[in-house]
Order: structure tokens, then C-alpha cells, then sequence
């Protein structure tokens, strides 16, 4: 028995790899533990197969459940049959993000002298820790670049950012509406002009970075677009601040939303 080994809690859903495939079961090696592992054929599907090899694989990534473990032997029993495909896409797909981010990250630190390194994973340690994977610590990090200022990692900010923008591409959450604006009476196109660009200018304080853009779509229509790598920035602040807009326009023109959609993009 190794004292220094760390297990994973009985229970657990872990990432195995598949070494060897024998008549009562497969041996796999559990990653991010690096511990050997036993399936035995009756925890591989709950339902009556001819062979393993119909399921199973060597080299092939799967998600067990820890059934028992024996700190004698640096090994445990775990069960495939017990890992739903929903958790099954969850653990691997937060596994792939996690290793990728391990994988940026490393890159990133060759950049660096070995003292400049120490810093940069000790400063980093505490964020990658409240994020749930290092590449989601990464890309925190390229959406609110002045979090490098609070950690202390304003004298790399510049070379950190510049390297993850080549390795990472964020997502964009845009926030699009179809606006109605009219005024009937005199001045009606200074109104509605003067109208769009109060909107716009409300936008633009809430909008560090990302875009904003107000289209003609054809009187009395205008499409609003909106976007942020921040999607906290769209829901708590964008879209609100729009709702307040228009309720303030509207005692005074005709305007209202006819239609809006918040999606993702990449």
C-alpha cells in the first residue's frame, strides 16, 4: 500500500481507459488517479450481451462509477452499467475540457522563465480552483482580462492575453430584437432618430466588451443587435437596460419589442 496515492471517494464517476479486455470483465487504468481498475462483466450493461467486445474496446475512453477500493492492491471495482449516457456525456465532455486546459496552459508557461512560472501557477491556483475545469479558468481570464490585475499577473497580462486569444475562441451570447418605433406628428424623424440613439447610448455603458448595432429593417421596424463574451453581462444588464429604455420612450412615442432572441454563438 501507497500512502501517497490518492483514490477517488467510493461512489465516484471517473474517466477509465481500457487496457486489456479478458473473458470475466476488463482491466482499465483510471485516469487523473493513475490507479488500476477492475469491471467485471456483470457491471458492464444491464443488459445480457454475448461478449464484452460488443461494448467495450482497448485504448476506449468510458465513465465508471467506483463500486469498492482496495488500498492494497492500488486498485477498485467499478461498474459501467450504473453510469447513465446523460452523466456518461457530462463527465468525459468536463474531462476533454479540463485536459485541453491543462494542455493551453502548459503551453502558455514555456513562454516563461522557471521563477516566472512559480508565480503565474501559484497566482492562477486559487481561480483555477473556482472554476470548474483549467480551460474554463482560461477563458475567464480572456473575457475579464482585469482579473490578471487583481491576482497580482498585471506585468504578464499582456503576453497571457496575446497567447490565449490565438488558443481559445469564445463564445459570443448576442442578444437580437425587432423594435417598433413610430411618432405620429411633427418631427416624427427626429423623434424616432433621437429615440434609437438614446437606446444606444444606454447600451454602449453596459457594453465593455462586445458590439452593438441598430438596423433599418424597413419603417416603422429596427432590429437591435447586442453581443458579449460575458452572457451575465446580456442577462443582467443589456436586456434590462433595454426594458427600461423603452418604457421611458413609450410615454412619450409608440415603441415596443415585437420579437427578440438570445442565442450562442461561436
Amino acid at each position: 500500500m501507497d500512502k501517497n496515492i490518492e483514490f477517488p471517494k467510493r461512489g465516484e464517476l471517473v474517466v477509465a481507459t481500457v487496457r486489456e479486455i479478458v473473458g470475466h470483465g476488463a482491466y482499465l487504468t483510471i485516469e487523473d488517479y493513475n490507479i488500476k481498475g477492475y469491471l467485471p462483466i456483470t457491471e458492464v450493461s444491464s443488459k445480457w450481451i454475448r461478449s464484452i467486445d460488443e461494448i467495450l474496446k482497448p485504448g476506449q475512453k468510458i465513465v465508471v462509477k467506483v463500486l469498492r477500493i482496495d488500498k492494497f492492491t492500488n486498485s477498485i471495482d467499478v461498474s459501467l452499467k450504473e453510469v447513465s449516457d446523460k452523466e456518461k456525456d457530462r463527465i468525459l465532455r468536463i474531462w476533454k475540457r479540463n485536459k485541453r486546459g491543462e494542455q493551453i496552459l502548459n503551453e502558455l508557461l514555456k513562454l516563461f522563465s522557471e521563477n516566472e512560472r512559480r508565480e503565474i501557477e501559484t497566482k492562477l491556483e486559487n481561480l483555477i480552483e473556482r472554476e470548474n475545469t483549467v480551460y474554463d479558468a482560461l477563458e475567464r481570464i480572456l473575457r475579464e482580462p482585469e482579473i490578471l490585475n487583481k491576482i497580482g499577473l498585471v506585468n504578464y497580462r499582456d503576453k497571457i492575453i496575446d497567447f490565449l486569444s490565438k488558443k481559445i475562441r469564445l463564445k459570443k451570447y448576442v442578444y437580437e430584437a425587432t423594435l417598433k418605433v413610430m411618432y405620429v406628428g411633427k418631427g416624427g424623424v427626429y423623434k424616432v432618430r433621437d429615440a434609437l440613439l438614446l437606446i444606444k447610448n444606454e447600451l454602449s455603458k453596459e457594453i465593455s466588451k462586445g458590439g452593438l448595432a441598430i438596423y433599418h429593417d424597413g419603417a416603422p421596424k429596427y432590429r437591435l443587435k447586442v453581443w458579449s463574451y460575458r452572457p451575465d453581462i446580456i442577462k443582467r444588464r443589456v436586456i434590462p437596460s433595454i426594458k427600461n429604455a423603452i418604457r421611458t420612450l413609450a410615454k412619450n412615442l409608440d415603441i415596443e419589442i415585437l420579437k427578440e432572441e438570445l442565442k450562442v454563438e461561436t
